[in-house]
């Protein structure tokens, strides 16, 4: 599908089309991606990021943040007034535990300050940026430890399997290759931080690493130190996490069904189960334009007065958030409240989260191959069947849980919702069909 241009005049949107094109397919002959398209899709992309930013393109240099904890890899470039945030894009898999790389085989993403070394147009998982790892930290403790296979091909890469190594997926990780290419990879660093301490002290970085080397205070430290040059704007702060005295499952909402307006006028006057749909609607584009925005607004107001089917909504706008807020470790734990108060599409969530290892659980066996089971079956015995008036939701959600495995069940609760006025339940028959020929 032909990339969508966004600039700010007519000027700007031809710059961008001549741009991209050009470097397209001067990137593409060099063999980094499949086609000019795809390389002039992906500049298009990320160009037109920055300019939504005001942020000069290309920049000067850029600096990736990685932070395991949260599974956010966040882009800043560098402008004449300094650091400016770009966007984030999801780390999609774990490896290993918090805490630093000791050897090879360990399977742990190193954690420090690196450069990027090398770019890898040939790479088992579409592209790659090779980090240089070990860099003279790492080598100077391995020395004093005697520690002589510390590993190496470190790379962040497309796909969502690692070893090792930060896959961002493949859209991902085309923008950050062309985008290390106009730069030069000299001018490129990588941090990566066992979760974001600019919000959290060291010594609870520290608590959490599977491995505690007499120097990871001092490890952790330089990073923060490093993390100062990047400050979190406040126009992208960070969710804050609530502290929610109770919750309670969730009721009938006094807002008509799939009617946002209306909605949106019952939560104004108190009712949090219609704020939780309303959030719900906008979130999902469900029957009204989608607004991010006013989806964050509503669902958090929800949560915080503990509707749980807002928290379990919320957990889902957090995962998908291209900005600061996206921290899945947070949203494990909204997924986690919403599914212990009785929502089975916090359940949902966090079982896909486990079953993605798209989080490091600090609890035993959350993630089991049994415990994602029972999470499922928790939102079998929990969401509504009849797909009538609100439940139409609850039966799309049900789709979802039998589509991998059981096409007949999915169909049915697909039909269901779809029959009763939810889009995506439309949306995902359709696609159930295509897949069924």
């Amino acid at each position: 599908m032909r990339p969508e241009i966004v600039g700010k005049s007519a000027l700007l949107r031809g710059f961008l089309v001549i741009l991209v094109a050009f470097a397209g397919a001067r990137i593409a002959r060099a063999g980094e991606l499949d086609t000019v398209w795809a390389a002039a899709s992906a500049e298009a992309r990320i160009a037109a990021r920055f300019a939504s930013r005001n942020i000069p393109y290309p920049p000067r240099a850029v600096t990736l943040i990685s932070l395991k904890s949260e599974a956010r890899m966040e882009l800043w470039a560098e402008a004449d007034s300094g650091w400016i945030f770009v966007r984030s894009y999801l780390v999609q898999t774990t490896s290993g535990g918090l805490g630093p790389k000791l050897r090879q085989g360990d399977h742990q993403v190193p954690e420090g300050v690196y450069r990027v070394s090398a770019l890898n147009p040939r790479s088992l998982y579409h592209l790659s940026l090779r980090l240089d790892y070990p860099n003279a930290f790492d080598q100077k403790r391995g020395r004093e430890e005697g520690r002589v296979r510390l590993g190496g091909d470190i790379m962040i890469h497309g796909d969502r399997v690692s070893d090792g190594c930060l896959p961002v997926g493949n859209d991902a990780i085309e923008e950050l290759f062309v985008l290390a290419r106009q730069v030069g990879v000299e001018n490129v660093a990588v941090i990566v931080s066992p979760m974001d301490l600019r919000r959290l002290p060291v010594s609870t970085a520290s608590a959490r690493a599977v491995t505690r080397p007499p120097w990871l205070t001092e490890l952790y430290a330089e990073i923060a130190l490093t993390l100062q040059a990047f400050p979190l704007p406040s126009a992208d702060s960070v969710l804050p996490r609530q502290q929610q005295a109770s919750f309670a499952p969730q009721g009938v909402a006094r807002c008509e069904r799939y009617d946002a307006a209306e909605c949106v006028r019952q939560c104004e006057r108190g009712d949090l189960r219609s704020c939780a749909r309303a959030g719900v609607l906008y979130s999902g584009g469900r029957g009204v334009k989608a607004d991010t925005r006013k989806a964050w607004t509503l669902l958090s107001r929800a949560c915080d007065g503990g509707d749980v089917l807002g928290c379990g909504a919320l957990s889902d706008l957090v995962i998908k958030d291209d900005g600061l807020r996206r921290d899945v470790a947070r949203a494990a734990s909204l997924a986690r409240t919403a599914c212990d108060g009785g929502d089975g599409h916090g359940c949902v969530v966090l079982a896909q989260l486990c079953n993605d290892k798209l989080f490091y659980s600090d609890r035993p066996d959350e993630c089991s191959k049994e415990n994602v089971m029972r999470l499922r079956q928790r939102a079998v015995n929990t969401l509504a069947s009849s797909c009538s008036g609100w439940a139409a939701y609850d039966c799309y959600t049900l789709a979802t849980i039998y589509a991998p495995g059981d096409q007949v069940t999915a169909v049915r609760y697909a039909k269901g919702s779809c029959a009763a006025g939810d889009p995506s339940g439309c949306e995902l028959l359709a696609s159930l069909n295509r897949r069924a020929g």
